[in-house]
Protein backbone atom coordinates (compact mmCIF):
# COMPACT_ATOMS: atom_id res chain seq x y z
CA UNK A 1 0.00 0.00 0.00
CA UNK A 2 1.48 3.59 -1.18
CA UNK A 3 3.25 5.90 1.26
CA UNK A 4 0.25 7.70 1.85
CA UNK A 5 -2.25 5.42 2.97
CA UNK A 6 -3.98 5.94 5.81
CA UNK A 7 -6.58 3.88 7.20
CA UNK A 8 -9.55 5.91 7.92
CA UNK A 9 -11.16 7.72 4.71
CA UNK A 10 -13.90 9.24 6.82
CA UNK A 11 -12.18 12.72 5.29
CA UNK A 12 -12.58 12.18 1.63
CA UNK A 13 -11.56 15.38 -0.93
CA UNK A 14 -13.66 18.18 0.10
CA UNK A 15 -13.54 21.99 -1.55
CA UNK A 16 -13.60 22.95 2.11
CA UNK A 17 -12.35 26.49 1.14
CA UNK A 18 -14.41 26.86 -2.03
CA UNK A 19 -17.70 26.72 0.75
CA UNK A 20 -16.15 28.54 3.53
CA UNK A 21 -15.23 31.26 1.13
CA UNK A 22 -18.93 33.02 0.94
CA UNK A 23 -18.10 36.51 0.90
CA UNK A 24 -18.15 38.91 -2.61
CA UNK A 25 -20.35 38.37 -4.94
CA UNK A 26 -23.98 36.83 -3.90
CA UNK A 27 -24.74 34.81 -6.79
CA UNK A 28 -23.12 32.59 -9.61
CA UNK A 29 -24.58 35.38 -12.49
CA UNK A 30 -22.58 38.43 -11.20
CA UNK A 31 -19.69 36.61 -10.08
CA UNK A 32 -19.81 35.57 -14.02
CA UNK A 33 -20.40 39.00 -14.67
CA UNK A 34 -17.15 40.17 -12.66
CA UNK A 35 -14.98 37.74 -14.12
CA UNK A 36 -15.99 39.16 -17.41
CA UNK A 37 -16.01 36.10 -19.72
CA UNK A 38 -15.05 32.27 -19.74
CA UNK A 39 -11.53 33.11 -21.17
CA UNK A 40 -10.72 35.30 -18.36
CA UNK A 41 -12.27 33.00 -15.87
CA UNK A 42 -9.79 30.01 -17.46
CA UNK A 43 -6.94 32.33 -17.34
CA UNK A 44 -7.23 33.20 -13.66
CA UNK A 45 -7.76 29.67 -12.86
CA UNK A 46 -4.56 28.67 -14.27
CA UNK A 47 -2.50 31.49 -12.25
CA UNK A 48 -4.28 29.90 -8.78
CA UNK A 49 -1.15 28.52 -6.90
CA UNK A 50 -2.95 25.88 -4.68
CA UNK A 51 -1.89 23.29 -2.07
CA UNK A 52 -3.96 20.28 -2.11
CA UNK A 53 -3.48 19.57 1.44
CA UNK A 54 -4.93 22.88 2.45
CA UNK A 55 -8.06 22.40 -0.27
CA UNK A 56 -8.98 18.97 0.77
CA UNK A 57 -9.69 17.86 4.23
CA UNK A 58 -6.69 14.71 4.85
CA UNK A 59 -7.07 12.42 7.93
CA UNK A 60 -3.44 10.72 8.38
CA UNK A 61 -4.26 9.45 11.90
CA UNK A 62 -2.70 6.12 10.84
CA UNK A 63 -0.08 6.18 7.89
CA UNK A 64 0.72 2.70 6.48
CA UNK A 65 4.47 2.20 4.48
CA UNK A 66 7.45 3.23 4.90
CA UNK A 67 7.91 6.68 3.44
CA UNK A 68 6.40 9.77 3.86
CA UNK A 69 4.16 10.64 1.42
CA UNK A 70 5.62 13.41 -1.25
CA UNK A 71 3.46 16.77 -0.98
CA UNK A 72 2.90 18.43 -4.33
CA UNK A 73 4.26 22.15 -4.95
CA UNK A 74 7.28 21.68 -4.12
CA UNK A 75 6.63 21.65 -0.36
CA UNK A 76 8.86 18.74 1.18
CA UNK A 77 8.37 20.37 5.06
CA UNK A 78 6.03 18.61 7.49
CA UNK A 79 2.52 20.32 7.13
CA UNK A 80 2.39 23.39 9.12
CA UNK A 81 5.94 23.85 9.34
CA UNK A 82 6.40 26.62 6.97
CA UNK A 83 4.17 29.19 5.29
CA UNK A 84 1.87 27.87 2.67
CA UNK A 85 1.99 29.79 -0.89
CA UNK A 86 -0.84 32.27 -1.20
CA UNK A 87 -3.29 32.64 -3.67
CA UNK A 88 -2.94 35.73 -5.95
CA UNK A 89 -5.72 35.47 -8.37
CA UNK A 90 -8.31 38.41 -8.43
CA UNK A 91 -10.72 38.09 -5.74
CA UNK A 92 -14.01 37.36 -8.87
CA UNK A 93 -11.98 34.48 -9.39
CA UNK A 94 -12.04 33.12 -6.26
CA UNK A 95 -16.18 34.39 -5.89
CA UNK A 96 -16.74 32.49 -9.20
CA UNK A 97 -15.52 29.32 -7.58
CA UNK A 98 -17.15 30.19 -4.25
CA UNK A 99 -20.76 30.32 -5.94
CA UNK A 100 -19.99 27.37 -8.37
CA UNK A 101 -19.30 25.24 -5.20
CA UNK A 102 -22.30 26.12 -3.73
CA UNK A 103 -24.55 25.58 -6.44
CA UNK A 104 -23.00 22.14 -7.24
CA UNK A 105 -21.82 21.03 -3.86
CA UNK A 106 -25.23 20.18 -2.36
CA UNK A 107 -27.66 17.16 -2.76
CA UNK A 108 -29.20 16.27 -5.83
CA UNK A 109 -32.60 17.12 -7.14
CA UNK A 110 -33.46 13.47 -8.28
CA UNK A 111 -33.23 10.29 -6.07
CA UNK A 112 -33.93 8.33 -9.42
CA UNK A 113 -32.47 9.14 -12.78
CA UNK A 114 -33.41 7.92 -16.49
CA UNK A 115 -32.62 8.85 -20.04
CA UNK A 116 -35.75 10.66 -19.71
CA UNK A 117 -34.11 13.06 -16.68
CA UNK A 118 -30.44 13.19 -18.74
CA UNK A 119 -32.81 14.27 -21.59
CA UNK A 120 -34.29 17.29 -19.68
CA UNK A 121 -31.27 18.55 -18.56
CA UNK A 122 -30.01 16.20 -15.76
CA UNK A 123 -27.12 14.22 -15.06
CA UNK A 124 -26.67 10.93 -14.04
CA UNK A 125 -26.20 12.32 -10.30
CA UNK A 126 -29.54 14.19 -10.55
CA UNK A 127 -27.92 17.15 -10.76
CA UNK A 128 -29.25 19.85 -13.08
CA UNK A 129 -26.83 21.60 -15.87
CA UNK A 130 -29.63 23.49 -17.96
CA UNK A 131 -28.12 26.61 -19.26
CA UNK A 132 -25.09 26.41 -17.42
CA UNK A 133 -22.75 24.30 -19.09
CA UNK A 134 -19.96 27.08 -18.76
CA UNK A 135 -20.20 27.41 -15.00
CA UNK A 136 -20.26 22.95 -14.60
CA UNK A 137 -16.76 23.10 -17.08
CA UNK A 138 -15.02 25.91 -14.86
CA UNK A 139 -16.21 23.82 -11.92
CA UNK A 140 -14.65 20.65 -13.54
CA UNK A 141 -11.02 22.12 -14.28
CA UNK A 142 -11.25 23.77 -10.82
CA UNK A 143 -11.41 20.12 -9.38
CA UNK A 144 -9.09 18.86 -11.47
CA UNK A 145 -6.06 21.27 -10.74
CA UNK A 146 -6.78 21.39 -6.88
CA UNK A 147 -7.48 17.22 -6.42
CA UNK A 148 -4.76 16.19 -4.54
CA UNK A 149 -1.97 14.00 -5.47
CA UNK A 150 -0.17 11.37 -3.39
CA UNK A 151 3.21 10.07 -4.67
CA UNK A 152 4.62 7.03 -2.96
CA UNK A 153 7.75 7.57 -4.91
CA UNK A 154 8.58 11.30 -6.29
CA UNK A 155 8.24 11.76 -10.23
CA UNK A 156 6.69 14.63 -13.15
CA UNK A 157 3.50 13.80 -13.80
CA UNK A 158 4.24 15.81 -17.18
CA UNK A 159 6.94 13.21 -18.11
CA UNK A 160 4.47 10.99 -17.78
CA UNK A 161 1.85 12.13 -19.85
CA UNK A 162 4.55 12.80 -22.70
CA UNK A 163 4.12 8.92 -23.25
CA UNK A 164 0.57 9.01 -23.61
CA UNK A 165 -1.08 7.79 -26.96
CA UNK A 166 -3.77 10.09 -28.50
CA UNK A 167 -7.17 8.72 -27.62
CA UNK A 168 -10.55 10.24 -29.07
CA UNK A 169 -12.53 10.18 -25.65
CA UNK A 170 -16.29 11.42 -27.64
CA UNK A 171 -16.79 7.49 -28.66
CA UNK A 172 -20.06 6.31 -27.04
CA UNK A 173 -19.57 2.48 -26.43
CA UNK A 174 -22.22 2.04 -23.14
CA UNK A 175 -25.72 4.91 -22.87
CA UNK A 176 -27.04 5.44 -19.51
CA UNK A 177 -30.01 3.89 -18.29
CA UNK A 178 -30.59 4.31 -14.57
CA UNK A 179 -29.17 5.49 -11.65
CA UNK A 180 -30.27 5.57 -7.85
CA UNK A 181 -28.64 8.38 -5.17
CA UNK A 182 -29.22 8.32 -1.34
CA UNK A 183 -27.23 7.56 1.85
CA UNK A 184 -28.75 3.39 1.23
CA UNK A 185 -26.53 3.45 -2.35
CA UNK A 186 -23.20 4.90 -0.42
CA UNK A 187 -20.37 2.24 -1.49
CA UNK A 188 -18.55 3.34 1.49
CA UNK A 189 -14.90 3.76 0.81
CA UNK A 190 -12.54 3.13 4.08
CA UNK A 191 -9.53 3.98 2.88
CA UNK A 192 -8.58 6.56 -0.40
CA UNK A 193 -6.14 4.07 -2.08
CA UNK A 194 -8.41 0.59 -2.31
CA UNK A 195 -11.30 1.42 -4.13
CA UNK A 196 -12.52 -2.25 -6.38
CA UNK A 197 -15.51 -2.02 -3.64
CA UNK A 198 -18.37 -2.83 -6.85
CA UNK A 199 -19.09 -5.98 -8.22
CA UNK A 200 -21.33 -7.47 -10.35
CA UNK A 201 -22.52 -11.37 -11.09
CA UNK A 202 -25.32 -10.57 -13.64
CA UNK A 203 -26.63 -7.53 -15.38
CA UNK A 204 -29.24 -7.54 -12.09
CA UNK A 205 -26.81 -8.73 -8.83
CA UNK A 206 -24.80 -5.70 -8.54
CA UNK A 207 -22.39 -5.68 -4.60
CA UNK A 208 -21.64 -2.94 -2.70
CA UNK A 209 -20.19 -2.28 0.54
CA UNK A 210 -22.38 0.19 2.67
CA UNK A 211 -22.33 1.16 6.23
CA UNK A 212 -24.20 -1.72 7.78
CA UNK A 213 -22.68 -4.48 5.27
CA UNK A 214 -22.66 -5.74 1.99
CA UNK A 215 -26.09 -4.82 0.05
CA UNK A 216 -26.76 -5.97 -3.08
CA UNK A 217 -28.50 -3.54 -6.19
CA UNK A 218 -31.20 -4.59 -9.21
CA UNK A 219 -30.74 -1.73 -10.95
CA UNK A 220 -34.50 -3.08 -13.37
CA UNK A 221 -36.47 -4.00 -10.24
CA UNK A 222 -35.15 -0.63 -8.67
CA UNK A 223 -34.69 -2.78 -5.33
CA UNK A 224 -31.78 -3.16 -2.72
CA UNK A 225 -30.97 -5.07 0.17
CA UNK A 226 -28.50 -5.75 2.68
CA UNK A 227 -27.29 -9.70 2.51
CA UNK A 228 -24.78 -9.35 4.50
CA UNK A 229 -25.17 -7.38 8.05
CA UNK A 230 -22.37 -6.17 10.00
CA UNK A 231 -23.40 -8.00 13.04
CA UNK A 232 -23.00 -11.31 11.11
CA UNK A 233 -18.71 -10.49 10.95
CA UNK A 234 -16.31 -10.25 13.40
CA UNK A 235 -16.28 -7.52 15.68
CA UNK A 236 -14.74 -4.31 14.61
CA UNK A 237 -14.52 -5.36 10.91
CA UNK A 238 -13.73 -3.17 8.85
CA UNK A 239 -13.74 -3.82 5.61
CA UNK A 240 -10.32 -3.10 2.95
CA UNK A 241 -10.79 -5.49 -0.16
CA UNK A 242 -14.26 -7.11 -1.21
CA UNK A 243 -14.88 -9.54 -4.02
CA UNK A 244 -18.12 -11.47 -5.33
CA UNK A 245 -17.38 -14.59 -7.02
CA UNK A 246 -19.44 -18.00 -8.07
CA UNK A 247 -21.81 -16.85 -5.27
CA UNK A 248 -19.71 -16.35 -2.21
CA UNK A 249 -19.35 -13.02 -0.78
CA UNK A 250 -15.43 -12.67 0.10
CA UNK A 251 -14.08 -9.47 2.26
CA UNK A 252 -10.85 -8.98 4.33
CA UNK A 253 -10.15 -6.01 6.84
CA UNK A 254 -7.75 -4.02 8.65
CA UNK A 255 -6.63 -6.47 10.66
CA UNK A 256 -5.38 -9.09 8.33
CA UNK A 257 -8.78 -11.15 8.70
CA UNK A 258 -11.10 -12.08 6.63
CA UNK A 259 -15.05 -13.03 6.31
CA UNK A 260 -16.89 -15.38 4.04
CA UNK A 261 -20.42 -16.09 3.56
CA UNK A 262 -22.33 -18.54 1.03
CA UNK A 263 -25.03 -15.26 -0.07
CA UNK A 264 -27.34 -17.94 -2.49
CA UNK A 265 -27.90 -20.73 -0.37
CA UNK A 266 -30.70 -19.54 2.69
CA UNK A 267 -29.25 -19.35 5.69
CA UNK A 268 -25.90 -19.43 3.63
CA UNK A 269 -22.91 -20.34 6.32
CA UNK A 270 -20.43 -18.15 6.99
CA UNK A 271 -16.73 -17.97 8.16
CA UNK A 272 -13.88 -15.77 9.79
CA UNK A 273 -10.11 -15.86 10.95
CA UNK A 274 -7.04 -14.57 10.66
CA UNK A 275 -5.47 -14.82 7.32
CA UNK A 276 -1.96 -13.06 8.58
CA UNK A 277 -0.55 -10.90 11.19
CA UNK A 278 -3.54 -8.62 13.06
CA UNK A 279 -1.25 -5.45 12.32
CA UNK A 280 -1.94 -6.53 8.35
CA UNK A 281 -4.32 -4.78 6.21
CA UNK A 282 -5.61 -7.37 3.15
CA UNK A 283 -5.08 -4.54 0.16
CA UNK A 284 -6.96 -6.61 -2.54
CA UNK A 285 -9.00 -9.86 -2.89
CA UNK A 286 -9.74 -11.22 -6.90
CA UNK A 287 -11.07 -14.51 -8.20
CA UNK A 288 -8.99 -17.71 -9.15
CA UNK A 289 -9.24 -19.26 -12.12
CA UNK A 290 -10.14 -22.58 -9.86
CA UNK A 291 -13.62 -22.51 -8.74
CA UNK A 292 -13.07 -21.85 -4.74
CA UNK A 293 -10.00 -20.22 -4.99
CA UNK A 294 -9.39 -16.07 -4.78
CA UNK A 295 -5.94 -14.56 -4.38
CA UNK A 296 -5.07 -12.22 -1.69
CA UNK A 297 -3.19 -9.20 -1.49
CA UNK A 298 -1.55 -8.62 1.92
CA UNK A 299 0.04 -5.25 2.62
CA UNK A 300 3.01 -7.04 4.62
CA UNK A 301 4.54 -8.61 0.87
CA UNK A 302 2.32 -11.81 0.36
CA UNK A 303 0.32 -13.20 -1.59
CA UNK A 304 -2.30 -15.95 -0.15
CA UNK A 305 -4.20 -18.41 -2.27
CA UNK A 306 -7.42 -18.58 -0.32
CA UNK A 307 -9.82 -22.14 -0.58
CA UNK A 308 -13.40 -20.31 0.24
CA UNK A 309 -15.41 -23.72 0.80
CA UNK A 310 -12.58 -24.83 3.57
CA UNK A 311 -11.83 -21.56 4.86
CA UNK A 312 -7.73 -22.27 4.42
CA UNK A 313 -4.85 -20.50 3.39
CA UNK A 314 -3.56 -23.39 0.71
CA UNK A 315 -0.36 -21.57 -0.20
CA UNK A 316 1.54 -17.90 0.73
CA UNK A 317 4.08 -16.48 -1.73
CA UNK A 318 6.32 -13.55 -0.38
CA UNK A 319 7.45 -10.54 -2.17
CA UNK A 320 9.81 -7.43 -1.77
CA UNK A 321 7.14 -5.01 -1.04
CA UNK A 322 3.58 -4.30 -0.03
CA UNK A 323 1.31 -6.02 -2.51
CA UNK A 324 -1.54 -3.96 -3.51
CA UNK A 325 -3.50 -6.40 -5.93
CA UNK A 326 -3.44 -9.45 -8.13
CA UNK A 327 -4.93 -10.84 -11.35
CA UNK A 328 -4.81 -14.17 -12.98
CA UNK A 329 -5.56 -15.06 -16.26
CA UNK A 330 -8.27 -17.13 -17.62
CA UNK A 331 -5.95 -20.37 -17.87
CA UNK A 332 -4.39 -19.67 -14.41
CA UNK A 333 -0.48 -20.06 -15.89
CA UNK A 334 0.11 -16.18 -15.44
CA UNK A 335 -0.41 -13.79 -12.53
CA UNK A 336 0.22 -10.03 -13.04
CA UNK A 337 1.65 -8.66 -8.88
CA UNK A 338 1.71 -5.35 -8.32
CA UNK A 339 2.08 -3.25 -5.57
CA UNK A 340 4.74 -0.75 -3.66
CA UNK A 341 7.08 -0.84 -6.61
CA UNK A 342 7.21 1.10 -10.06
CA UNK A 343 8.16 -2.75 -11.14
CA UNK A 344 4.85 -5.28 -11.43
CA UNK A 345 5.89 -9.09 -12.11
CA UNK A 346 4.28 -11.69 -14.23
CA UNK A 347 4.53 -15.01 -11.90
CA UNK A 348 3.58 -18.63 -12.27
CA UNK A 349 0.73 -19.19 -9.62
CA UNK A 350 1.15 -23.26 -10.42
CA UNK A 351 4.87 -22.65 -8.90
CA UNK A 352 4.53 -20.60 -5.88
CA UNK A 353 4.12 -17.08 -7.97
CA UNK A 354 7.56 -17.78 -9.46
CA UNK A 355 8.98 -14.63 -11.02
CA UNK A 356 9.29 -14.97 -14.80
CA UNK A 357 9.35 -10.81 -16.11
CA UNK A 358 8.93 -7.57 -14.93
CA UNK A 359 6.44 -5.05 -15.94
CA UNK A 360 8.50 -2.04 -16.30
CA UNK A 361 7.74 2.19 -17.04
CA UNK A 362 5.22 3.28 -14.11
CA UNK A 363 6.80 6.21 -12.12
CA UNK A 364 5.10 5.59 -8.96
CA UNK A 365 2.97 2.67 -7.24
CA UNK A 366 0.42 0.37 -8.78
CA UNK A 367 -2.49 -0.36 -7.27
CA UNK A 368 -4.36 -2.04 -9.52
CA UNK A 369 -3.59 -5.22 -12.67
CA UNK A 370 -5.90 -7.36 -14.81
CA UNK A 371 -5.84 -9.86 -17.43
CA UNK A 372 -7.79 -9.69 -21.34
CA UNK A 373 -9.61 -13.15 -21.73
CA UNK A 374 -7.12 -14.28 -24.19
CA UNK A 375 -4.52 -13.54 -21.91
CA UNK A 376 -2.85 -12.00 -24.16
CA UNK A 377 -2.90 -8.53 -22.92
CA UNK A 378 -2.40 -7.29 -19.30
CA UNK A 379 -3.10 -3.62 -17.87
CA UNK A 380 -1.64 -2.41 -14.50
CA UNK A 381 -3.09 1.38 -12.87
CA UNK A 382 -1.04 3.27 -11.35
CA UNK A 383 -0.74 6.50 -8.37
CA UNK A 384 1.48 8.27 -11.96
CA UNK A 385 -1.36 9.08 -13.35
CA UNK A 386 -1.22 6.24 -15.91
CA UNK A 387 -2.74 2.89 -17.06
CA UNK A 388 0.04 0.85 -18.79
CA UNK A 389 -0.77 -2.24 -21.15
CA UNK A 390 1.65 -4.80 -21.89
CA UNK A 391 1.75 -7.82 -24.46
CA UNK A 392 3.08 -10.43 -21.96
CA UNK A 393 4.46 -12.55 -24.96
CA UNK A 394 7.00 -9.29 -25.28
CA UNK A 395 6.79 -7.52 -21.78
CA UNK A 396 9.87 -5.66 -22.31
CA UNK A 397 8.02 -2.19 -22.51
CA UNK A 398 4.25 -1.20 -22.78
CA UNK A 399 2.04 -1.71 -26.29
CA UNK A 400 0.27 1.17 -25.10
CA UNK A 401 0.19 4.05 -22.04
CA UNK A 402 -3.19 5.27 -21.32
CA UNK A 403 -3.21 8.20 -18.82
CA UNK A 404 -6.20 10.08 -16.98
CA UNK A 405 -7.51 13.57 -16.26
CA UNK A 406 -7.60 13.91 -12.27
CA UNK A 407 -5.32 11.30 -10.46
CA UNK A 408 -4.01 8.07 -9.70
CA UNK A 409 -6.35 4.57 -11.96
CA UNK A 410 -7.42 3.09 -8.80
CA UNK A 411 -9.67 0.51 -11.00
CA UNK A 412 -8.77 -1.47 -14.27
CA UNK A 413 -11.37 -4.13 -15.76
CA UNK A 414 -11.28 -6.27 -19.02
CA UNK A 415 -14.68 -7.19 -20.44
CA UNK A 416 -15.84 -10.84 -20.79
CA UNK A 417 -16.06 -10.16 -24.49
CA UNK A 418 -12.40 -8.53 -24.79
CA UNK A 419 -13.38 -5.21 -26.75
CA UNK A 420 -13.35 -2.82 -23.86
CA UNK A 421 -10.95 -2.26 -21.08
CA UNK A 422 -12.08 -0.39 -18.33
CA UNK A 423 -10.22 2.55 -16.47
CA UNK A 424 -11.50 4.18 -13.25
CA UNK A 425 -9.40 6.96 -11.96
CA UNK A 426 -9.87 7.97 -8.05
CA UNK A 427 -12.63 10.69 -9.26
CA UNK A 428 -14.95 11.81 -11.62
CA UNK A 429 -13.97 9.75 -14.16
CA UNK A 430 -14.49 6.33 -15.68
CA UNK A 431 -12.67 5.78 -19.11
CA UNK A 432 -13.83 2.44 -21.59
CA UNK A 433 -11.19 2.07 -24.56
CA UNK A 434 -11.93 -0.17 -27.17
CA UNK A 435 -9.03 -2.65 -27.26
CA UNK A 436 -7.08 -3.50 -29.20
CA UNK A 437 -5.73 0.08 -30.97
CA UNK A 438 -6.80 2.23 -27.76
CA UNK A 439 -7.61 4.90 -30.14
CA UNK A 440 -11.16 5.37 -29.18
CA UNK A 441 -12.78 5.75 -25.61
CA UNK A 442 -15.83 6.66 -23.51
CA UNK A 443 -15.04 8.97 -20.71
CA UNK A 444 -18.27 9.04 -18.37
CA UNK A 445 -17.53 12.34 -15.84
CA UNK A 446 -19.28 12.94 -12.65
CA UNK A 447 -18.86 14.26 -9.26
CA UNK A 448 -17.38 12.76 -6.75
CA UNK A 449 -15.17 9.61 -5.27
CA UNK A 450 -15.01 6.51 -7.26
CA UNK A 451 -15.60 3.87 -5.00
CA UNK A 452 -16.08 1.02 -7.89
CA UNK A 453 -16.32 0.33 -11.58
CA UNK A 454 -17.13 -2.74 -13.36
CA UNK A 455 -18.69 -4.80 -16.39
CA UNK A 456 -21.30 -7.13 -15.67
CA UNK A 457 -20.40 -10.84 -16.79
CA UNK A 458 -21.48 -10.45 -20.02
CA UNK A 459 -19.92 -7.20 -20.77
CA UNK A 460 -23.79 -5.81 -21.55
CA UNK A 461 -23.37 -3.34 -18.67
CA UNK A 462 -21.31 -0.97 -16.78
CA UNK A 463 -21.60 -0.04 -13.37
CA UNK A 464 -20.39 2.92 -11.14
CA UNK A 465 -20.01 3.42 -7.54
CA UNK A 466 -19.67 6.64 -6.54
CA UNK A 467 -18.78 7.69 -2.61
CA UNK A 468 -18.91 11.37 -1.73
CA UNK A 469 -19.35 13.06 1.46
CA UNK A 470 -19.84 16.45 -0.69
CA UNK A 471 -21.67 15.02 -4.06
CA UNK A 472 -24.51 12.96 -4.20
CA UNK A 473 -24.08 8.89 -3.47
CA UNK A 474 -24.66 7.29 -6.61
CA UNK A 475 -25.05 3.86 -8.30
CA UNK A 476 -25.58 4.18 -11.91
CA UNK A 477 -26.05 1.94 -14.92
CA UNK A 478 -24.87 2.09 -18.54
CA UNK A 479 -25.87 -0.61 -21.05
CA UNK A 480 -24.07 -1.84 -24.56
CA UNK A 481 -24.79 0.02 -27.57
CA UNK A 482 -25.43 -2.98 -29.99
CA UNK A 483 -23.92 -0.97 -33.16
CA UNK A 484 -21.95 2.48 -31.44
CA UNK A 485 -20.44 4.49 -34.10
CA UNK A 486 -17.30 3.95 -36.05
Amino acid sequence: MSTAARGDQSGLPIHANARERTDGVSSLEESISEAMDERTVAQQLQQLVIDPLEIFSVDNSRLVGTASPTPMHGDTSARGSEPRATNTAPDATWDFLANAAQMFEQPAELSEITQTDVDRGFDMQGYWWGGRAMQRRMYMEYRRTSYPQYQGVSHDVRLVLQQARAVDPTSQFYKFRYAATGDQFRCKINHFQLRDLVWATSSYDVFYWHADGVHVWNPWQRQQKCIVGRREMPESFRLSALCVDGGTVVAGDYSGRYFVKSIWAENGASASGPLGDTSDIVNHVSPSCKSGRVSVAMNSGHVSVFDVHRATVIERSAFDWAVNCTAESTTGALACVVGDSTNGVLADPRQGYRKIAQLQGHSDYAFACAFSPDGNLVATGSQDTSMRVYDVRWPRSAVSVLCGNIGAMRIVRFSACGRFLLAAEAADYVHVYETPSFERAQQIEFLGEVAGATFSPDANCVFVGISDAVHSDTLAEFTRIENPAQ
